[in-house]
């Protein structure tokens, strides 16, 4: 790469088209829109590896400061084990190992619902 550039955050998320607008609102109350790496995965960190690989990826390139997941009920990909409590595992090892490779990254896990995010 000729010109190096930094993202303030890297926001990973589900692809699920019921929950674009609110995180999109989101991430612009929090000024990120623009300035934001952003990975979409079915079921955002269930499927581990796949997110983990492109999210390092995203670390090396573009040097984030924050970390931003959000998880969201009613998620397909989850299929029956559908539960916040599995999906805060899932958002939290995933935060984990990408605080083993940059320990400064600020992380915040979150849930959208279909009356708004709030703290996973």
């Amino acid at each position: 790469m000729s010109i190096k550039h930094k993202a303030q955050a890297l926001a990973i998320t589900c692809i699920d088209f019921r929950f674009c607008k609110m995180i999109e609102e989101d991430l612009a109350k929090r000024h990120l829109n623009g300035n934001c790496d952003r990975v979409a995965w079915p079921g955002t960190s269930k499927d581990y590896d796949n997110v983990l690989q492109t999210a390092k990826l995203s670390l090396k390139l573009h040097n984030p400061d924050e970390l931003y997941i959000y998880e969201h009920e009613d998620c397909g990909a989850y299929g029956q084990d559908n539960s916040e409590k599995t999906h805060r595992q899932n958002a939290t090892k995933l935060a984990n190992s990408l605080q083993e490779i940059r320990p400064t990254l600020e992380v915040t896990t979150l849930i959208a619902t279909f009356k708004g995010i709030k703290p996973l």
